[in-house]
């Protein structure tokens, strides 16, 4: 059932069609596109792209930025991450030429949220803690600000840092319970009860999850409410209640269909593949695991693509048929082995990016220490030359007394006129030729 914000601004939407297009048309249209992304992807997506075509026919940059952000988002949950991230960049590239913090800081959360769907936590992360950064530049409100402590929360959860999970969450908590905020609540006590559940307080963390749904349901956000009960389903699985986990993932599964999530679907029918084999359904599990294993390959999700070989493998261990269980497990280390690969060539590039950016800035401290150097040298010569008198140009001299006539027409023994136009010192002495001349011998130096 439609929220009421979308009943209102579908009757808005309709009172502007009947006008010229212009930006309170466009504005409508994205406020559509966002507040229905969980709900009605496929709407929100036709509202999505007519908004982006008419933000940049009419040159609204703002509004046409905000149509590629929740693209992205829309494509997110559809799996096409490649897409998804093409969507961030652009959106990302106007809010950066109009220096739009606050728009920089949204992009930064979608982008962490892309990252996060492809198991790159690190990056994710980063992401979440840049947008915090922005939107506590801007003045961001506490709503915002709690919605960056949940995503940083969750990126910590995943990395088991439950410490760092629980304090980011308690600081969202604080806030949005006041300013009851329910889609964030929502998102909020769905985290609060993974991290229960990761500790084993089961019964916590069916409470939260419940509470999780029961707010999702009542918004009518169907990627939402599909999460919390699959998180039940898995919740009542290690309880070991297979029916109760069934009924929980079969409903995940229909909001998931619903809607087109991909990726849900995929891990969803590896969940249920998984409930059919404990149960002794076993061709049921092996065509829903065939399912969610094609899907998965098809997204290029790896995380999913080993959750859906572990479960077809331990489906055929329990056919008893060892060659295609062989078979699948090989596989799945190939997968795993991949898998590994890939994040570990994500963090030899992050490191080579971390060296060569240390790098960079350590000859740039270098060279400027260099030019300070050679600066301080300059001036030294500078004071030196100052003190330096020059004697140049052509001097007259007397042929007979040597004498040397100053610029004032006087005649000055050669040596006052040195004195006076350097800092050149004389003493006296007699060379050996004159002192033959005036003794009559070889003077020797004593």
């Amino acid at each position: 059932m439609p929220n009421k914000e979308i009943i209102e601004l579908d009757k808005e939407l309709e009172e502007l069609r009947s006008k010229p297009p212009g930006s309170e048309l466009v504005s409508v249209l994205n406020r559509l596109a966002f507040t229905g992304i969980h709900s009605n992807p496929h709407e929100s997506k036709t509202y999505a792209l007519e908004a982006q075509d008419l933000a940049e026919k009419q040159k609204l940059p703002v509004e046409q930025a905000k149509s590629f952000r929740t693209l992205v988002t829309i494509n997110l949950e559809a799996g096409n991450f490649a897409e998804a991230m093409s969507y961030s960049r652009k959106s990302m590239e106007i809010f950066e030429k109009l220096g739009d913090r606050e728009g920089m800081a949204s992009v930064h959360d979608v982008m962490a949220r892309v990252y996060w769907s492809q198991g790159m936590i690190d990056k994710a992360l980063e992401h979440d803690h840049e947008s915090l950064r922005r939107k506590q530049e801007c003045g961001a409100s506490k709503d915002e600000l709690a919605l960056s402590y949940l995503n940083i929360g969750a990126c910590y959860s995943s990395l088991h840092r439950l410490e760092l999970a629980q304090s980011s969450y308690a600081f969202a908590r604080k806030i949005l319970e006041e300013s009851g905020d329910r889609v964030k609540l929502a998102y909020l006590y769905n985290n609060i009860g993974c991290i229960h559940e990761k500790q084993e307080e089961l019964d916590k963390a069916r409470e939260y999850f419940q509470k999780a749904l029961d707010i999702r349901e009542d918004l009518g956000d169907k990627q939402g409410a599909a999460i919390n009960l699959g998180n039940l389903g898995e919740l009542h699985e290690d309880l070991g209640d297979h029916e109760s986990a069934l009924d929980f993932f079969i409903r995940s599964l229909e909001l998931d269909e619903e809607i087109g999530n991909r990726r849900g679907i995929a891990y969803t029918c590896g969940c249920i593949g998984g409930i059919y084999t404990a149960l002794g359904r076993l061709d049921e599990a092996e065509t829903i695991i065939k399912r969610g294993l094609s899907i998965t390959r098809k997204l290029s999700v790896k995380d999913w693509e080993i959750h859906c070989l572990e479960k077809i493998t331990d489906l055929y261990e329990a056919k008893c048929d060892l060659k295609k269980a062989l078979t699948y497990s090989q596989e799945l280390n190939t997968c795993i082995e991949e898998h590994l690969n890939e994040k570990s060539m994500e963090k030899i590039a992050k490191l080579q990016v971390q060296f060569e950016t240390e790098k960079k800035e350590k000859e740039a401290e270098i060279y400027r220490l260099k030019n300070v150097e050679l600066s301080t040298m300059n001036d030294q010569l500078r004071d030196a030359l100052a003190h330096v008198k020059k004697l140049q140009g052509m001097l007259p001299i007397c042929a007979s007394c040597k004498k040397v006539r100053d610029d004032d027409g006087y005649w000055q023994q050669i040596e006052l006129y040195v004195s006076d136009h350097s800092d050149a010192k004389f003493s006296h002495g007699i060379c050996p030729e004159c002192a033959i001349k005036l003794y009559g011998k070889e003077f020797t130096q004593g």
